[in-house]
């Protein structure tokens, strides 16, 4: 007889499903009534953690699975130093759809089979989860901006910069940011023009005005190399302190480069001190940091938001561009964005591990961060049409991000039918 309810490794959830169909007791009793094709507990009373076993993650994970904990022994210190959630988010990716984070239990009402649909690990290094992760961040996104066009903008920094992004990771990323944030107010509130003395003087605007954007952190780019650039997804309006709205549809694209550089270097120089030259910077780049904002026409604003978030709850490297992994080496491929020129790349391992702990994210690390009035409202933030009504909104986020029409969706299967005769299951309970 399994004593299932004291041993304490079974514990009732509300479903989002549906409730459960019997009591802990009831299954205690349907279980030991029936003949199944897998014993799903020992003898013992504990979960059998090879019941059902079989993994749906992909390529990624395998190599993972294969090399992580060689690579982590060896490399403990550095990996421990720079990306200390590595090891954790490492192995969920490697546990991702087995037993070893738990899942759900059903039965099914036909057949009397059990069936245990195991959790995801809902890290951004696994490439199964990070798309879902790129779907929930681009409905919220959508529930919070308005009605109008809006301008992609890029703000990159040179080689020699890159470095100093890399750790330590927060602080820094911080301050690209910041530079952000003050580059673009400033294109909106501040003017510079020459006194008599030949040099630049600032000007405030008497009205204040408020920007709307999103920045999105990338951190790659098609080859994977360390690149940290944000992209900007601002609205072509600005609303006024005296509660005006008006159009924002021109950015002097010279000033936006220099004032990028200036707020940049200033602020790296701040928290560096006068070890940091920023002059060479200047000197060097005497035209600022490179910025693209051209306008870039969208179909609408959900396809806009979907091109620049989707890079930043995802592994570095979509799986289609690994063409092999013979369990040693790793060949990749990429085409240059500047001359769209094809590239194969093959490295250990190792260093594919290494390339993609390049790109891992603190935890509870914001990658998508909301500024102006998208991160406040405004004053006439309710003469403004939303995107999308309350009621809708409601409604969307609750069927959109459901697992049963994620997997309809984009799988073309019933994710709760019996996999023996296909009758819909019950929920029975979540093991954890």
């Amino acid at each position: 007889m399994l004593n299932i309810k004291e041993n304490g490794d079974v514990k009732m959830e509300t479903h989002l499903i549906d409730t459960p169909c019997m009591t802990i007791d009831q299954f205690v009793e349907y279980y030991n009534s029936h003949n199944f094709k897998g014993q799903m507990f020992d003898k013992d009373g504990k979960f059998n953690r090879n019941y059902n076993n079989y993994k749906k993650t992909g390529l990624i994970a395998k190599i993972f699975e294969d090399h992580w904990e060689d690579y982590y022994l060896l490399n403990k210190d550095k990996v421990d130093k720079y990306r200390p959630n590595a090891d954790y988010e490492i192995n969920k990716v490697i546990d991702c759809f087995n037993q070893n984070l738990g899942g759900s239990v059903y039965c099914c009402p036909n057949c009397n089979e059990l069936v245990f649909i195991s959790h995801t690990c809902k890290s951004r290094l696994c490439s199964s989860c990070g798309y879902k992760y790129k779907l929930e961040r681009v409905e919220n996104i959508l529930q919070k901006v308005y009605k109008c066009n809006h301008r992609q903008i890029v703000f990159t920094i040179p080689e020699e910069l890159r470095p100093y992004f890399f750790y330590p990771y927060e602080e820094r990323i911080n301050i690209f940011y910041d530079a952000v944030n003050l580059t673009i107010d400033s294109m909106l509130n501040e003017s510079y023009k020459k006194g008599k003395s030949n040099k630049k003087k600032r000007y405030k605007k008497r009205i204040k005005y408020t920007p709307g954007f999103i920045c999105f952190l990338h951190t790659f780019g098609r080859s994977m190399i360390w690149n940290p650039h944000i992209h900007v997804l601002l609205a072509e309006i600005k609303l006024g302190s005296d509660n005006t709205c008006k159009k924002l549809d021109y950015l002097n694209y010279d000033a936006l480069s220099k004032r990028f550089q200036y707020f940049l270097l200033t602020l790296l120089q701040e928290k560096l001190g006068h070890s940091f030259s920023k002059n060479y910077f200047f000197n060097k780049y005497k035209k600022g940091f490179y910025v693209y904002a051209e306008p870039k026409k969208f179909k609408n604003i959900q396809n806009g938001i979907e091109y620049v978030a989707r890079y930043c709850g995802r592994v570095p490297i979509s799986e289609n561009r690994i063409i092999n992994y013979d369990g040693e080496n790793v060949t990749y491929c990429y085409n240059d964005h500047k001359d769209n020129s094809y590239h194969e790349i093959t490295v250990s391992a190792f260093k594919f591990i290494e390339i993609i702990l390049r790109h891992l994210i603190p935890s509870d690390f914001k990658t998508i961060r909301y500024y102006g009035f998208y991160a406040q409202k405004h004053p006439i933030h309710d003469k403004i049409v939303m995107l999308i009504n309350d009621e809708k909104r409601k409604k969307m986020r609750k069927e959109l991000l459901s697992h049963k029409l994620s997997v309809l969706l984009y799988f073309n299967r019933e994710p709760y039918s019996c996999p023996f005769c296909g009758t819909l299951l019950n929920f029975a309970f979540v093991i954890t």
